[in-house]
């Protein structure tokens, strides 16, 4: 057994509530409508983590909005329906999988409903605000996929091949086949045993297939591409939006700058915004290719970074997650102002 070297938070609600639910003890809670969702724009580690939490838990999986291309190839390729959209399914109970930020969370799911968090993410900008006592569990690994790996194993639920799989699935892509600097060495471990129990002898080859479907973003308007990779954040009082695209293709949107810009423009006036910013992540190159607006934006870009400027993007070697690099820089400038 791994030693536990995680900040685990298990802060179990009063057990004559109605509410209350563990994540030690899945058959004494109550999973009448309980509902596991992840945060908007799903990435495939919030999409999957929800598919395992219902499965460990017991309720139901569901999606805030439609999935991207990498996820859509995940849940085909192990042969998974996608879950039900968050819109069309009663939730009296809510559990949240890879976020804890109140501006990710959807529109209907009341604070007052959530009775855990499952989560690799910092507590910090805008946290949700909850009245009751939840269940919480948060540890700095590379994917909230492998958390509920290590959950499924510690509790002794066994996962079926094809979650197993789509499990899998949710840690390759959250550290970028282990080459994220959030990589930790849970989620190389917990990746093999997925991959022994799904059946997948090549977990280099099964990562670089998914890098590939999330590459290809050809028939994929600006403005829908600002936005299957996107969340909101809250520095220093700030409203502050973060797009990143990851790609193995990365001069194909390089060339599409101007689509992203006008795609920024629009997006930012109408999301009432203080700040956004767009990279292009080079997957390939391990770099950033950072992209902003006006003024305001460049100002922040421009404490936040020292990077080879290309005249058109900001070029940033080594930095390939917003997670641990682009977020909290961008944070750091912001509350400094």
């Amino acid at each position: 057994m791994m030693k536990k070297h995680y900040l685990a938070i298990l802060l179990a609600a009063c057990s004559t509530s109605s509410m209350a639910f563990e994540l030690t003890n899945p058959a004494a809670n109550n999973t009448d409508n309980l509902v596991w969702s992840g945060h908007l724009s799903p990435d495939t580690d919030t999409v999957t983590s929800a598919i395992a939490a219902a499965h460990i838990f017991g309720g139901t999986a569901a999606i805030p909005e439609a999935v991207n291309p990498e996820s859509q190839f995940v849940l085909d390729y192990c042969k998974v329906k996608t879950p039900t959209m968050l819109s069309a399914v009663k939730a009296d109970k809510v559990g949240l999988v890879d976020f804890n930020q109140k501006t990710q969370l959807h529109s209907s799911i009341a604070e007052d409903k959530i009775v855990a968090i499952i989560d690799h993410h910092a507590i910090g900008g805008n946290p949700v605000n909850m009245p009751q006592v939840a269940t919480l569990d948060i540890r700095p690994w590379g994917s909230a996929a492998t958390i509920l790996a290590n959950r499924a194993e510690t509790l002794g639920v066994s996962l079926p091949a094809e979650i197993a799989c789509t499990t899998l699935g949710g840690i390759l892509s959250d550290t970028v086949v282990f080459t994220s600097p959030t990589t930790t060495e849970y989620d190389k471990q917990y990746a093999e045993k997925l991959a022994k129990t799904a059946r997948i002898k090549d977990i280099k080859a099964f990562g670089e297939k998914m890098l590939e479907a999330k590459s290809d973003l050809s028939h994929v308007s600006a403005a829908d591409i600002l936005t299957l990779d996107y969340k909101n954040f809250a520095y220093g009082g700030k409203k502050v939006g973060i797009g990143v695209a990851e790609t193995l293709t990365a001069q194909q949107l390089l060339d599409r700058r101007d689509e992203f810009v006008a795609a920024m423009k629009a997006y930012k006036k109408e999301a009432g915004l203080d700040h956004l910013f767009f990279s292009v992540i080079d997957t390939k190159h391990k770099r950033a290719n950072m992209l902003w607006i006006d003024s305001a934006d460049q100002k922040v870009v421009q404490a936040a970074f020292k990077g080879k400027n290309t005249g058109e993007w900001l070029t940033l070697d080594g930095v390939t997650s917003r997670k641990r690099q682009i977020g909290p820089s961008i944070q750091k400038a912001i509350e400094a102002q």
